[in-house]
Formats: structure tokens, C-alpha cells, sequence
């Protein structure tokens, strides 16, 4: 089973690398696929849960150009 701060880390990275620099429909359909194989899915709910935690907390930032990509 994925770990709290797996799902943390993979939630982030997923969501910066959607909205900053554009990753592709079909990689977010792989890599959602290849920690559902890994984990179960049963991870999935807790991977939602952190992937809007971290949009809140990105929030607006985002859109006017604050947030920068590490």
C-alpha cells in the first residue's frame, strides 16, 4: 500500500507536472495506471484527496504566473 507521504509526493509532482508543464493525457493515464498496478486501487481515493490539497494550495498561483516549477 501507497504510504501518506507517497500519495503526498506523487500527487504533487503529477499535479505541477499536468499544469506546468504540460504532460500529455495519455502519460497521466499511464503513470495513474502504473501506481494503481503497484498500490491497488484502493490508493486512488487518497490520491485524489492529495492531489486537491495540493491545487488548493497551489491555488491561484498557478494562473497569474507565481508558481515556478523546481
Amino acid at each position: 500500500m501507497l504510504t501518506h507521504s507517497e500519495a503526498k509526493r506523487w500527487a504533487s509532482l503529477m499535479l505541477k507536472a499536468a499544469l506546468c508543464d504540460g504532460m500529455k493525457t495519455e502519460e497521466i493515464s499511464r503513470q495513474v495506471h502504473l501506481v494503481c498496478d503497484h498500490h491497488g486501487k484502493e490508493c486512488l481515493e487518497e490520491l485524489i484527496e492529495e492531489i486537491l490539497i495540493e491545487a488548493g494550495r497551489i491555488g491561484p498561483r498557478h494562473s497569474d504566473g507565481q508558481l515556478t516549477h523546481h
